[in-house]
């Protein structure tokens, strides 16, 4: 019989917004009765604690809720190469995933694939003036948004968006702030992907596109 001693563990770092990988060793707790990994920026994103022989605690940090969240896991689950999905209990968000390492590499693969599938669910090909160019928009708004980079100044970080032809919307829910950005060119990717973060203002609208970035405009009242 096969028995794992080495599980995987992909989080992304709410400080940062990069995505780590630990390689994660049973004989590890032989030891320790508690190990942390950190992102290289320094911050903590798991902190694994041995309860009793065969029972584990798992403090992993959340970025949206900018806390650390608790999950109880058994030694033989956590390395018996079965995947398992950590999830925040507030927001429900997928903070990671924990497994062999190529169930959780394809895990994080399949998130990058899931927006460019939803795009085709829309019918791109007829609706979209450049369906390429469309879906890539929506995969790097998607990788942006689980970094943490995608949000209002007033605090929300769980934006409404309306998909056009052209470009897409969003809108802050808690201020109405707006955000416009297009996706018909080379350039309209280009832009958005050398956007270090998109930020929505309190009262004001941001317009992008390939020809403008960044720039501010008053909101009007009806």
């Amino acid at each position: 019989m096969l028995i794992s001693t080495l599980t995987t563990c992909a989080l992304r770092c709410p400080h940062c917004g990069k995505l780590q990988y630990y390689g994660i060793s049973r004989f590890s707790f032989n030891q320790n009765n508690s190990l942390a990994y950190k992102c290289e920026c320094g911050a903590v994103l798991i902190n694994i604690e041995k309860k009793g022989r065969d029972h584990f605690c798992l403090q992993v940090a959340c970025m949206m809720c900018e806390t650390m969240h608790k999950f109880y896991y058994k030694s033989k689950q956590i390395w018996n190469g079965n995947l398992w999905v950590i999830v925040c209990p507030a927001s429900g968000v997928e903070l990671g995933y924990l497994g062999d390492r190529k169930s959780v590499v394809d895990c994080v693969r399949k998130e990058r694939e899931h927006i460019l599938q939803l795009a085709d669910s829309l019918g791109c090909d007829k609706f979209f003036l450049n369906s390429g160019i469309m879906g890539q928009v929506l995969s790097v708004l998607q990788e942006k948004l689980e970094e943490g980079r995608l949000f209002c100044g007033c605090g929300e970080k769980q934006l409404e968006m309306e998909i056009f032809p052209d470009r897409i919307e969003l809108t802050c829910p808690s201020c109405g702030a707006v955000g416009i950005i297009f996706a018909e060119t080379v350039k309209d990717l280009q832009r958005v992907r050398e956007m270090d973060e998109v930020r929505l203002e309190m009262g004001s609208y941001l317009y992008l596109d390939y020809k403008q970035i960044g720039k501010h405009s008053p909101l009007k009242n009806n």
